[in-house]
């Protein structure tokens, strides 16, 4: 008996898993895409089917360490049934009036990192920049994708629109610009300072050059387009301060390789997707989180 529903609830999992990565990759693959830079089709073909399979990567992360968090012990039953019974419980709690206090136990804790802040000034100023640069990129990516592809928006769309100067523009350069400050300040702490209360392990250092890498990486292809005066980022270039800084050591001629930049920048910023699960920028978040969560659901989601 035990057998069988551990299977049941197994297999209940792995369908929960691949209908929601089914749904991520559909909506990923049907947006129509007629306003993003990029100029060669075959390149944004190869940028789909890496994007789609790295947000399989993340959600098999995801499940991975939610089923390793299941395994605590003190805790009865499979970890997959336990998952699936806090999936279910978690729904409810989040349309109850306790899910607003999450919020802002999250906002506190997992945005603000409150607690970290009490114990060093420095860590915390470092990591508030990464991760809320990090949070900040993410969420524009999102209304600009959808303002551009979805309902077309025209200010976002015109060159001189105000979103399209103050978001698309301006903004990303304000929060890639703030992790690069993060990042840069992280990299002085484990190459250069190495302060004896911090440890670089290969998957520290390896997180934080990644994570440079692409922002470096996003502000370069930027210069590259205003250089190359590619659609797009061929007027108000001010707006994008960063990027213009660096198109002064950029040739025109650079704008002749935008298009496998912007490939190679799409490809590296979708591994960086896959990999979140596995890197402290995930844990830097869900840790936190999860002491709130577990203290404040019902104790029957930890049975």
């Amino acid at each position: 008996m035990a057998q069988g529903r551990y299977l049941k609830d197994r297999a209940r999992l792995y369908v929960l898993f691949v209908a929601v990565v089914a749904a991520v990759s559909v909506v990923i693959l049907l947006l129509p895409y007629d306003t993003v830079y990029v100029r060669d089709r075959a390149h944004l073909q190869v940028f789909l089917v890496t994007i789609v399979a790295c947000v399989a990567m993340f959600f098999l992360g995801m499940m991975y360490n939610f089923l390793m968090w299941m395994r605590g012990r003190g805790l009865r039953g499979a970890p997959e049934g336990r998952l699936l019974r806090t999936v279910a419980r978690s729904v409810r709690f989040a349309v109850s009036r306790r899910f607003g206090r999450m919020i802002s136990v999250f906002l506190k804790d997992a945005v603000y990192l409150s607690r970290l802040k009490e114990r060093s000034v420095t860590r915390w100023f470092m990591h508030l920049l990464i991760l809320g640069g990090f949070i900040l990129t993410f969420a524009l990516d999102l209304v600009v994708t959808f303002s551009l592809d979805v309902v077309r928006f025209g200010p976002m769309i015109s060159v001189d629109g105000w979103a399209k100067l103050w978001i698309r523009d301006f903004a990303f350069d304000f929060a890639g610009l703030m992790m690069l400050v993060g990042l840069l300040i992280a990299a002085v702490r484990r190459f250069v300072v190495r302060p004896k209360i911090v440890r670089t392990e290969s998957s520290d250092a390896a997180s934080v050059l990644f994570l440079l890498a692409v922002v470096l990486g996003g502000f370069i292809l930027e210069a590259m387009g205003i250089a190359g005066s590619i659609p797009g980022h061929d007027a108000n270039n001010a707006y994008s301060f960063v990027g213009y800084l660096f198109s002064k050591a950029m040739p025109s001629i650079s704008g002749q390789l935008y298009d496998q930049a912007w490939l190679v920048h799409g490809v590296m910023s979708a591994l960086l997707i896959a990999y979140i699960p596995f890197s402290k920028l995930f844990h830097m978040v869900a840790t936190p989180l999860a002491i709130e969560v577990e203290r404040m659901l019902p104790s029957g989601v930890r049975a």
